[in-house]
């Protein structure tokens, strides 16, 4: 055997008896009080020492399977900060004829005082039961004794009766983790298909068969009588161990943590039945869209005459023209239809109930509005997604979990729309950025196409134009500031308005100068028309007095920080869109001032073509004019982009914070 050969055999070796080794249950000692964490995060509140889950399949009383889920977690408390950890929550289903049941329950905290481990046990009689939900219950207990720098740990098993709902298993989390192992053996008359996700390499470090005999119940022998018979089954194990993981944390530009986060997930896509034919579970796209279609808490009422709306229809339709109808349609219900949750894609009363109480989900409020343009004969049809911060759904697969919001597609003179009227600051045929999270899927009973939905679809264009002059007398400077703002950010203004006046929203400009300044003629354009963009406006006015003077021409618009804080990222980074962001600025030289220094003219690209930043500026006897521009040409940038990234905006934020420096003159 070569050298590289036995080298890579003892590494093997080593790697698979480091996982095989047995972690039990309270085997606590002095040397697991002082672990090796900080190349994951030095300033980590907690470490989490072990964490594993194990599904097996067992033959139940009902002539079917049973889930036997066993769970074993064991973490350090660095901190106070990470107490919350020492309150666990252990949720149950719980169904008219069956529900899961908890067994070996143990839990306990460790402290190390003088080299001797001292465990005190969670007492039984302080774990309490708790409703959580419709058909879901909890067991809930908090770890006593708590010190910083104890350990806690618990373990338990859970004996499902829904042999469909395999349970996943999250390896990652916000804490660094040492040890993380995952393993399920499925008889093979399951059929599964497997999601994994996150920056770690899923790929199982043990796949194997075996064999297993399961005692299961004939209930169909038509005198009643009981009949058992064995099933011989394979086994497939599978087994995913990790070890010492980053914890995944919360930055800027990411949809959520949780697409991210090194997870294995499971769908039942079938199931073979002793001596029965295959039975699919994964039903494809157009059989879901066929069945949501006639659900009472989807589409049912699509196919219903629906004459509650006839009134309401006849004064809205312009017998001329479908667009306008359409519009008057959509402005209607997202004017007196308050929408009280925007998570939601299904129906949970019925939509009449729904149109009467003018409130409802973003749901009703959507599939209202579908209702309504089909009233109208206009083509429409509800569109199911899920939200960036809800996370990504599988494309090719109904996985209904994965999907939290609706909204409406029309098709005018061949042209298609995409319409959210949950919220009064919705333009027509413009949607929330947050709906921008790959795609979504049309539900009909023709065709159920993908509707694309890409943040790099989007641009979010600003532009601002400042003017500043000498007044006539000659004492102080004068000046105008009129900014369009981006579509979203005219939608963010809108939201913020609502809340607060206009008047507060000048304040808070104002106080932004780091000078005394003076505002006048403030006005904010097309504030209550969603369908066009903000403009913000006022003049100013202001004086130097100093000898020297230090002036920002960007007149706080500027970067002041970088928005990429983190040395390194282990994920991508997911801009809500493409954004391109200029400032022009015209301003007479102070009377009585001359340029001391001026920034110097710059330009510089971001990988190429994925983005530029420009600063111009050049002055004259009496004049400085200036043009900075930042456009950024994709939203979506892969992890390895993100030290370009960083470094970009560094440049950014130093660019333009130089100053111009005026000297009086004498």
């Amino acid at each position: 055997m070569s050298h590289k050969l036995r080298l890579l055999f003892c590494l093997l070796f080593f790697v698979h008896c480091g996982f095989a080794q047995v972690v039990k249950f309270g085997d606590i000692t002095a040397k697991d009080f002082d672990p090796d964490y900080k190349a994951l995060d030095s300033n980590a509140q907690a470490v989490i020492l072990y964490d594993a889950g194990k599904a097996i399949y067992e033959s139940n009383s009902d002539s079917w399977f049973n889930i036997i889920y066993t769970y074993h977690y064991r973490v350090k408390l660095i901190s106070k900060n990470a107490f919350d950890l020492a309150t666990v929550e252990i949720q149950l289903f719980k169904g008219e004829k069956s529900e899961d049941d908890i067994k070996d329950l143990e839990a306990a905290t460790y402290t190390l005082d003088n080299g001797i481990v001292t465990k005190t046990k969670v007492d039984k009689e302080s774990i309490f039961k708790d409703k959580v939900a419709k058909n879901y219950v909890s067991k809930k207990f908090t770890f006593p004794n708590l010190k910083e720098g104890c350990i806690i740990e618990y373990s338990y098993k859970i004996i499902s009766p829904r042999a469909s709902n395999l349970r996943g298993f999250t390896f990652q989390g916000r804490y660094p983790v040492l040890r993380s192992e995952y393993e399920v053996s499925i008889p093979q008359l399951f059929k599964y298909v497997f999601f994994t996700n996150g920056h770690y390499d899923l790929k199982p470090v043990e796949v194997k068969n075996s064999f297993k005999s399961f005692r299961l119940i004939d209930k169909s022998n038509p005198y009643g009588k009981t009949d058992f018979f064995s099933y011989d089954a394979t086994l497939v194990l599978t087994k995913w161990a990790l070890k010492n993981l980053m914890p995944i944390k919360k930055e800027n530009f990411i949809t959520t943590t949780r697409n991210h986060t090194s997870r294995v997930d499971f769908q039942l896509s079938s199931y073979n039945y002793p001596d029965a034919p295959v039975r699919p579970v994964l039903k494809s796209w157009p059989e879901t869209a066929v069945d949501l279609l006639k659900d009472e808490q989807f589409g049912l009422a699509l196919t219903e005459k629906n004459k509650w709306l006839d009134d309401d229809i006849e004064r809205l339709t312009d017998k001329k023209d479908s667009l306008t109808t359409a519009k008057n349609i959509f402005k209607y219900v997202k004017e007196n239809f308050l929408c009280t949750d925007h998570s939601a894609w299904y129906i949970p009363t019925t939509l009449k109930k729904a149109f009467d109480a003018k409130k409802g989900n973003v749901a009703e409020a959507n599939m209202l509005l579908v209702a309504m343009l089909k009233k109208a004969k206009i083509n429409a049809d509800p569109v199911l997604l899920s939200t960036r911060d809800n996370g990504f759904a599988y494309e090719a697969y109904p996985i209904m979990e994965k999907f939290n919001y609706m909204i409406a597609k029309t098709t005018i003179a061949g042209k298609e729309y995409l319409l959210d009227a949950s919220s009064k600051n919705n333009g027509f045929n413009h949607l929330p950025a947050e709906c921008y999270n790959g795609f979504g899927r049309t539900i009909n009973n023709d065709k159920p196409f993908v509707v694309p939905l890409f943040a790099d679809s989007l641009l979010e264009n600003k532009t601002t134009t400042i003017f500043i002059f000498n007044s006539e007398d000659g004492k102080k400077l004068e000046g105008t500031f009129v900014s369009d703002l981006g579509f979203y950010e005219s939608m963010d203004l809108r939201e913020e308005i609502t809340n607060n006046n206009t008047t507060d929203f000048f304040k808070k400009i104002k106080s932004s100068f780091t000078y005394d300044v003076n505002l006048s003629e403030t006005r904010i354009d097309s504030l209550n028309i969603p369908d066009e963009i903000a403009e913000v406006a006022y003049n100013f006015d202001f004086n130097f007095t100093d000898d020297i003077v230090y002036y920002n021409p960007l007149h706080g618009e500027a970067y002041k920080t970088n928005p990429f804080v983190s040395l390194t990222r282990n994920y991508p980074v997911e801009m809500p869109y493409k954004t391109k962001e200029t400032i022009n600025l015209t301003m007479e030289i102070p009377k009585g001032y001359k340029i001391d220094e001026l920034p110097k003219s710059a330009k510089v690209s971001l990988n190429g073509s994925d983005g530029m930043f420009e600063y111009l500026i050049r002055a004259d006897a009496t004049t400085i004019s200036m043009r900075c521009t930042i456009d950024i040409k994709k939203a979506d940038f892969e992890t390895e982009d993100y030290d370009s990234l960083r470094e970009f905006y560094s440049y950014i934020v130093k660019k333009q914070s130089e100053m111009i420096v005026f000297k009086k003159i004498k």
